[in-house]
């Protein structure tokens, strides 16, 4: 309005009686007040005589006339005004009518300045619409609710969405926001929902279901998510600017339907760039892409199920493969590989940023697990693979391993150890390489190997570690012994030849294999029995028992020309000294000397007779293709190295079919044994217990170290029947009875 209503100080007097003629000439000066508002002609008016008329009004009892007049006359104005904006051509229809929306709104509030008695007292009593507000109502049921007022409001501010959404016009974002603010001023529910978002929302569907079936034939899936992205921020974006801001969750529900769900099968079958394309690539940012798109509609079942068969599929092919077997450490390098690279796929694709961590996609990390576990435990040597790998870091060797990385390894091993189901069968291997690493010095950090078995221990227990500490143990103690012993040398007159260190093992904890005695030289001899002595003597009640077989020891070789410092077996040491007194000895006649087992005598022979790089062979044997239990073995006289000191390394034999079933049915045998144990312990606890919540029970308690079948568990619950620790219930056949 360009003009305002003349304010002064107010004088209203109270004490003026008004009948209803004098009422009704009040109302006439009101409506007329309310012509020349709406004529934008208010300065002439007096705002104190308008406010003191409707407050005499009211005050009298006359509200009724004052309430619908003000209704009728801002009604029939309304109307008359109809028709002048109904005359605008399309290009201007819209700005006529928000300019018109603007005067009305200006007159309405200087009207209920006006009548502000009444809004104050008339109003409330009567339960009545405010003058403002009874002023938006009439415009929205005789303007914009006009049938013709609103088709062409709809069908414009449409039109005008559409060309922004085909890029053909500059976005009219005032205009479209000024036309929203009057449409959820005048009504949200009755006017703008119906009237313009529900056929906003509708050609938005099929505008959008349309654009995808183009879009989708003729781009890759990732190129087609992100043009699904670049509209939703667009949909976003102009429904801030120009909508209510409840339709911003509507029309994303729209695109979702329209563009995600209607193609979230196709988006990840589409040959050469759906999902499976995407993993054979290695695409991690397409995945990411497409992860994105269907966690929008929560729909990421189908992308799990795909990532699940080609991850099985890959490391499946990877632990069954052949050749696989032959390079046992290539393999788990590979596996550890694998594991690394899902591990990160997962971190980057699949996941999400909450509270500045990310957090991994439970369904996602799940079927990754699952599947490593399947991997991991399809090829029944793994445990044993695993403590190689183990064994090739902490081992002594060319390539070391920094202390800072050991923590690494460690944490990547724990990893697959944890998805193992036989780790019992692990244990076995673990004790074994590292009984041969303490026993042979050949540990690289002895805080890398305390560390991973602390490691294990936090994860399994101590009942897990304890004969592995137990090692340790044995080997400082050891260390002890042989200084007392040397101590004890030091005060005996009748000292042995030989220097000897022994390494004094508790026969529970070590794997100690069979061994049988072994025709020593006398001064070794000697000495090995006046250690035995001195050791029964210092502590009573034991037995000690020499494994000639795991020992090693430093031999003087002279030969014409340099004299050398080997270091052999103890079982090729006794081979080797009985060449002082002869040049060549058969292998039958050696064996009868030595009493060394045929087996083990060869693999000791065979080192002896192999000439690696930096030095000739120790023995010959003659004839060079006869087998070993017809040849003859003669010392080499020409022996040469290029060192001094020559370590004479035992051949190392892959595990034999043979040996690998030795180890399982020990591994078996000890299962028996940990399975009667439980039994034992459970029934013992309960008394009383139904068979299938019994099988369920002894699974729950050593699943940490391997997973029985029933079967095996119904085997050893008939043992201990047999041997009276429990029995059958009277009651009924599934049911068992502990026996005290």
């Amino acid at each position: 309005m360009s003009h305002a209503l003349q304010k002064g100080s107010l004088v209203i007097n109270k004490k003026s009686p008004v009948d209803t003629e004098g009422a009704k000439e009040r109302w006439e000066t009101i409506e007329n007040a309310i012509y020349h508002i709406y004529q934008e002609n208010a300065s002439t008016l007096s705002f104190q005589n308008l406010y003191t008329s409707g407050y005499q009004i009211i005050l009298h009892k006359y509200g009724d006339i004052l309430y619908h007049g003000v209704e009728e006359t801002i009604t029939a104005h309304i109307a008359a005004e109809r028709g002048k904006v109904l005359e605008e051509s399309d290009s201007s229809f819209l700005r006529a009518l928000l300019a018109y929306w603007d005067r009305h709104r200006t007159a309405v509030s200087m009207i209920r300045d006006i009548l502000m008695y009444m809004d104050k007292n008339y109003v409330p009593q009567h339960k009545k619409l405010g003058v403002y507000d009874l002023g938006v109502k009439i415009f929205g049921d005789c303007m914009l609710k006009d049938r013709k007022i609103l088709e062409r409001v709809r069908s414009l501010t449409l039109q005008i969405i559409q060309a922004e959404r085909n890029g053909e016009t500059a976005p009219q974002r005032m205009l479209l926001k000024n036309l929203t603010g009057m449409m959820t001023e005048v009504g949200k529910r009755d006017v703008y929902e119906p009237c313009l978002e529900e056929h906003f929302l509708k050609d938005s569907s099929e505008y959008y279901s349309v654009e995808a079936a183009n879009y989708f034939t003729t781009s890759t899936t990732p190129d087609y998510i992100k043009q699904v992205f670049k509209r939703l921020d667009e949909e976003r974006d102009r429904v801030q600017r120009c909508l209510d801001d409840s339709t911003k969750a509507k029309i994303e529900n729209v695109i979702k339907q329209e563009m995600i769900a209607a193609y979230k099968q196709p988006m990840i079958e589409k040959e050469n760039t759906g999902c499976l394309s995407m993993l054979r690539d290695w695409r991690v940012g397409d995945l990411r892409l497409l992860y994105d798109c269907m966690k929008l509609i929560n729909e990421t079942s189908a992308m799990v199920q795909v990532v699940k068969e080609f991850l099985l599929d890959d490391g499946i092919r990877l632990v069954t493969d052949p050749e696989a077997n032959h390079q046992p450490l290539q393999l788990l390098e590979s596996v550890l590989a694998l594991r690394d690279k899902y591990s990160d796929l997962l971190g980057t694709a699949f996941s999400t940023t909450e509270e500045g961590k990310i957090v991994h996609d439970k369904a996602f990390e799940m079927v990754i697990n699952k599947a490593f576990e399947d991997i991991f435990n399809k090829n029944p040597r793994f445990p044993e693979y695993l403590s190689l790998f183990i064994d090739s870091k902490l081992r002594k060797g060319k390539t070391q391993v920094r202390d800072e990385e050991f923590d690494i390894i460690f944490d990547k091993v724990l990893v697959v150890f944890r998805y193992l189901k036989e780790k019992d069968v692990f244990e076995k291997y673990y004790k074994n390489h590292l009984a041969k690493r303490l026993l042979g010095q050949k540990s690289s950090s002895e805080d890398a190997e305390r560390s991973f078995i602390t490691k294990l221990k936090t994860e399994y227990g101590y009942q897990f570690t304890s004969k592995l500490e137990g090692m340790f143990q044995d080997i400082k103690i050891s260390q002890d012994t042989n200084e007392s012993y040397r101590h004890h040398l030091n005060s005996v007159t009748q000292k042995p030849v030989c220097d000897m260190v022994v390494q004094v093992l508790t026969t529970t904890y070590w794997p100690v294999p069979k061994t049988t005695e072994v025709t020593l030289p006398g001064d070794v001899n000697r000495a090995a029995e006046h250690f035995k002595h001195y050791y029964l003597a210092a502590h009573s009640g034991r037995t000690l028992q020499y494994q000639f077989n795991m020992g090693n020891v430093d031999v003087k070789l002279r030969t014409p020309t340099r004299s050398y410092e080997l270091n052999v077996s103890t079982h090729q040491m006794v081979i080797l000294l009985l060449f002082n007194t002869r040049d060549a000895i058969p292998f039958m006649e050696l064996q009868e000397q030595t009493k060394i087992p045929e087996l083990d005598l060869k693999r000791a022979l065979l080192s002896l007779c192999h000439q690696p790089k930096q030095c000739s062979p120790l023995l010959k044997k003659e004839p060079a293709n006869a087998k070993d239990v017809d040849a003859t073995l003669i010392f080499n006289e020409d022996f040469k190295s290029r060192f001094i000191k020559v370590k004479v390394s035992q051949m190392v034999q892959k595990e034999t079919d043979d040996q690998a079933r030795d180890t399982r049915s020990k591994v078996d045998e000890d299962r028996k044994w940990q399975l009667d144990a439980v039994i034992v312990r459970v029934m013992k606890s309960r008394k009383v217990m139904e068979h299938r919540m019994l099988i369920v029970e002894i699974i729950r308690q050593v699943s940490g170290r391997f997973t029985p079948s029933p079967d095996e568990i119904k085997k050893r619950i008939e043992s201990l029947i047999e041997r009276d620790y429990m029995q059958r219930s009277p009651e009924s056949r599934s049911k068992y009875t502990y026996l005290a």
